[in-house]
């Protein structure tokens, strides 16, 4: 009988140890996932610039095909990537700005893209405060390669009044923007040759030019080199050629 006692009392007891443990487990973890407000944020707005330029685009392709450029109104900046087959003199633009805002020279006046000197706008706010853009051209034009026309144990000759063909890779297709020239070893210009057909022909991977006379002012067992203007890059051959 005693002995029934003693196991119910220990039984009791261990089963009291056991939920005043689990209460104490489950206090402690109340407090370990309290929440902790966090600190408030502050939005800070800031008033736009009033002399700043919204967009800048190119419309020469039409308004549907139009170029987007990057403006970056913290350095003041305008760049326009060009791709060089559209092989523009001047470009025309549309520019957007904020209310009561103007810029000098107009969006109408034309951009000359190949300009000396760099083409800037100046914008005015209302209230009079100003910010001159500089204007970047950016013509995205891949590298002119030439084929030689010589080789390092031969030289290649042509006969006065005879037409050259060059080929290569990346001319622009067009003679308006694609002109080749004779230099001598300074690299200076001793002839212009003048385009072999009505320059509907052209293509991109060759180009053909005739002396046009035979008097060309150029000296027979002289060496001279094929250099070719297409657009905004030029290439001039390694090797020389000779004139019979």
């Amino acid at each position: 009988m005693n002995t029934k006692i003693i196991t119910l009392k220990t039984l009791l007891f261990f089963t009291a140890f056991a939920f005043f443990g689990l209460l104490t487990s489950c206090d402690n973890e109340e407090e370990r996932w309290t929440d902790v407000k966090e600190d408030p944020v502050t939005e800070i707005i800031t008033d736009l610039d009033a002399r700043r330029i919204i967009s800048f685009k190119v419309t020469n392709p039409g308004e549907a095909q139009a170029i987007y450029s990057a403006v970056n109104n913290l350095e003041k900046t305008i760049t326009v990537y060009l791709p060089s087959y559209y092989e523009y003199q001047y470009l025309e633009t549309a520019i957007a700005l904020p209310e009561k805002t103007t810029i000098s020279p107009a969006a109408t006046e034309l951009i000359p893209v190949f300009s000396k000197t760099p083409v800037t706008y100046t914008t005015k706010a209302a209230d009079g405060t100003t910010a001159v853009y500089t204007v970047k051209i950016v013509i995205q034009q891949p590298k002119i390669i030439l084929n030689e026309l010589s080789t390092a144990t031969s030289t290649y000759t042509v006969q006065a009044g005879g037409s050259i063909t060059v080929k290569g890779e990346n001319f622009v297709p067009s003679y308006e923007v694609t002109k080749m020239f004779i230099v001598d070893a300074q690299g200076n210009k001793k002839l212009q040759m003048k385009q072999y057909n009505d320059g509907l022909d052209i293509a991109s991977f060759y180009i053909t030019y005739s002396f046009g006379a035979i008097d060309t002012g150029l000296q027979t067992d002289t060496d001279y080199w094929i250099l070719i203007e297409s657009y905004n890059l030029s290439a001039t051959m390694k090797l020389p050629f000779r004139i019979r």
